[in-house]
């Protein structure tokens, strides 16, 4: 052991900037007592049975609960509704006129969400949800009673009368009580844990009777919980393992609340029911697992025909459910990307059934491309790497408004297409863009890598 006196004073001073950033991330000495009481209880929350059973605590039944399902907002969920469609009931803006600009603390990786009242909320660095007014992009609040890790890929999902739940890397998803805007620190209701090491990096889910579905990569082998909706932490149902992990992924759930689809391993989609977890089926869809860190293979549902599709390296799929259960889905690719031009798509599809289009971007290195196809296959219409710049697709899917206006980030740009490929404006900036936009009525938000947050809009009719 060394007796360096300079090296004994530089570790005593960097234990203690360690320490007091840790206190300066709550308000008050009762946050701290509470955000280390949270701290203990994480490290005895995963005893040898649940480690060798994550699923020992599944109930199979929830407990009425008086206001559930997700918010009444313009984007509660990640890519605007349960069927992950991507596409706002809103007319967004056709400029690139900044409204505000705002900047909150850590990395910003996912895509924000929208509460009742109109709140925005993002996920960062290890609060970790900050509060931000729509009005002027002033903070109502970033910290929690308790702290944890980056919530990295996973977006908020907001509803179940005034809750907002996230996923992080402390393999934790978070159930937030949303409190008053003039309050400091938010109340955390509960968090629970997969005590099989896997960062829950999914966008969680609600579905119409509360329920919140979410996905871990939990060792590789796939973890899918159902929780119960409210203050009290309750596992409904619960599936391990999955026969591959689950990264990034949102579920989704089809019109008639009866199936949750997810995707695992780059390669697999499953159907699952929602009461139980049972799985009805699985389809391999390629050969090749692909389990990409940043990649983003969320199914999406049409919700008018019930048709469920995803990217992955090969291309677009498309899955016909079985008309009745028990059964087989029809799998098919319905545009290969890979074969012909050597992209990959890591993003989901957006679905915009009113103008009978399908968006998305695929990537080959850091050249991409935008495409827009019909539901038949055939191609609209193509923006390439010479239009949108550099940059690599990932976890980044294209936005649609209500008039058929595309919406995607690439990097350092933000591009506006409307429906027949028609560039209306370009955001060059000089952060860094991981996440896609949101929509509101006339408003476009968008969070960078370094935390900062642009609102767009007010523009002329």
């Amino acid at each position: 052991m060394s007796d360096d006196p300079n090296l004994a004073r530089r570790r005593t001073r960097q234990r203690s900037r360690t320490v007091a950033s840790a206190l300066r991330a709550l308000t008050g000495a009762a946050a701290v007592v509470a955000a280390t009481a949270g701290l203990a209880g994480a490290d005895a929350r995963c005893g040898i049975e649940l480690q060798n059973n994550v699923c020992l605590e599944a109930t199979g039944s929830c407990p009425a609960y008086a206001s559930p399902g997700l918010d009444a907002s313009p984007w509660p969920v990640f890519q605007q509704n349960l069927q992950h469609t991507g596409v706002s009931p809103h007319a967004g803006p056709t400029c690139k006129n900044e409204i505000w600009t705002s900047k909150i603390k850590g990395k910003i990786l996912s895509q924000p969400a929208i509460g009742a009242d109109g709140t925005l909320y993002f996920a960062s660095a290890k609060y970790p949800i900050c509060a931000i007014n729509p009005a002027n992009g002033q903070i109502y609040w970033c910290n929690t009673s308790d702290i944890g890790k980056l919530p990295d890929h996973s977006a908020p999902a907001v509803g179940n009368a005034g809750f907002v739940y996230v996923g992080t890397r402390d393999n934790d998803l978070w159930a937030i009580e949303i409190p008053a805007t003039s309050s400091p620190i938010a109340p955390v209701a509960w968090r629970q844990k997969v005590c099989t090491d896997g960062d829950i990096t999914t966008s969680p889910s609600i579905g119409p009777d509360g329920a919140v579905y979410f996905g871990s990569d939990s060792l590789g082998g796939g973890t899918v919980m159902a929780m119960c909706p409210g203050p009290t932490r309750r596992i409904k149902w619960c599936i391990n393992p999955l026969s591959g992990g689950i990264k990034n992924v949102s579920p989704a759930i089809n019109t008639d609340n009866s199936i949750v689809y997810i995707t695992h391993g780059g390669a697999f989609m499953a159907a699952l029911d929602v009461q139980t977890g049972h799985k009805h089926w699985e389809v391999m869809l390629e050969s090749r697992r692909n389990s990409l860190r940043g990649a983003n293979y969320t199914p999406v549902i049409d919700s008018t025909t019930g048709k469920v599709y995803a990217g992955f390296d090969e291309g677009l799929h498309v899955v016909t459910p079985p008309a009745s259960l028990p059964g087989s889905p029809n799998a098919s690719m319905l545009f290969a990307t890979y074969a012909p031009f050597r992209e990959r798509i890591q993003s989901p599809p957006a679905l915009d059934t009113a103008n009978g289009t399908i968006f998305f971007l695929a990537s080959r290195g850091q050249k991409s491309s935008l495409y827009a196809i019909g539901f038949n296959g055939a191609l609209k219409w193509k923006k390439d790497y010479t239009q949108l710049g550099r940059g690599r697709a990932r976890n980044t899917p294209p936005v649609v408004d209500a008039n058929g206006n595309v919406y995607v980030v690439l990097k350092r740009a933000l591009h506006a297409f409307d429906k027949n490929g028609n560039l209306l404006f370009t955001l060059e900036s000089q952060k860094q863009f991981a996440s896609a936009p949101i929509l509101a009525p006339g408003r476009l938000y968008v969070g960078a890598v370094d935390g900062s947050i642009t609102a767009l809009g007010n523009c002329p009719p």
